[in-house]
């Protein structure tokens, strides 16, 4: 699990076996014993190496979650009065976000944030539900994808969401739809929380809302199937740029539209918390600039 967590977070497996003072070998091994087990391919080669999966990447998120509550524990078991000359201890901030959010956009990131705030602990809890940002959850902040409007709640504007068609280029054996008007005899992936609707209207299409097929809950399930080739995707841009790269999906038409809901940070407005927070805050916009900015160059 750790070979796993590590090769998804380096993207690379000799990193990962100079990290983990293992040989390549043995990482290689490591997942592809994982892949027998869970029955799905892990990593996709590419010409520039070795291309997580949506899988992989959900999974590396769980594990590096339970490195962390493994790490409290011992941290706890092993707690000793503070002795002179120790070093303070770190302050743990915990936030909560989407598994999809957290898995393709924030992890491939967090590495920078421990370079920059070496004196804070970040956890990462991930759920689609609302964390209540209250004693009962031990949630200081969480990065939500709505409106931009809670009560009790300060947010801070992140990012606006755009979203466009994607498909497999296995799809159907090659044969992909060459106008959007193609789509009325298409599979379309239905998500629950992204509906083809207001697409369909960008792209003046008088088509209604798939009301047929499998509807998914978990977006990074929706991407798997729209890799294995199952149908078409109405994909997040910050979701699936990794896919987008590596060929494993292919982005169908110019026409795409800017999400009525956009990704936000939010945080108690009682917090007394704020020092930790505005560093994140800090971090998190200066990571939403310099990937924006990466964007504009491709």
């Amino acid at each position: 699990m750790r070979a796993l967590e590590a090769a998804v977070r380096l993207r690379c497996f000799t990193k990962a076996a100079d990290e983990l003072a293992l040989s390549q070998g043995a990482v290689s091994q490591h997942i592809r014993a994982l892949e027998q087990r869970i029955g799905h391919p892990l990593f996709v080669r590419t010409p520039k190496g070795v291309e997580p999966s949506a899988m992989s990447q959900a999974l590396a998120l769980q594990v590096r979650q339970g490195l962390t509550v493994l790490d409290r524990a011992f941290d706890q078991v092993a707690a000793r009065p503070a002795r002179r000359g120790a070093t303070a201890a770190r302050e743990r901030l915990v936030i909560s976000t989407l598994p999809a959010f957290a898995a393709k956009w924030l992890m491939p990131r967090f590495d920078e944030f421990a370079r920059r705030y070496p004196e804070i602990e970040l956890e990462v809890q991930t759920s689609g539900a609302l964390a209540r940002l209250d004693a009962s959850d031990g949630v200081d902040a969480a990065i939500r994808y709505g409106g931009g409007a809670w009560p009790g709640l300060k947010a801070e504007y992140l990012m606006d969401e755009v979203v466009f068609p994607v498909v497999s280029p296995d799809y159907r054996d090659g044969r992909l739809p060459l106008l959007p008007s193609d789509l009325a005899t298409s599979v379309l992936l239905r998500q629950s929380a992204q509906p083809w609707t207001p697409w369909f209207q960008a792209a003046r299409l008088a088509f209604v809302e798939p009301q047929s097929g499998v509807l998914f809950s978990d977006t990074l399930l929706a991407m798997q199937a729209a890799i294995a080739g199952q149908g078409i995707l109405l994909a997040r841009r910050s979701f699936i740029q990794d896919e987008l790269r590596s060929g494993r999906l292919l982005r169908l038409w110019a026409d795409e539209v800017i999400d009525v809901h956009a990704h936000y940070l939010v945080w108690p407005a009682s917090s007394d918390r704020l020092d930790a927070i505005g560093k994140l805050r800090a971090w998190l916009l200066d990571e939403v600039a310099r990937w924006l900015s990466e964007l504009e160059t491709r």
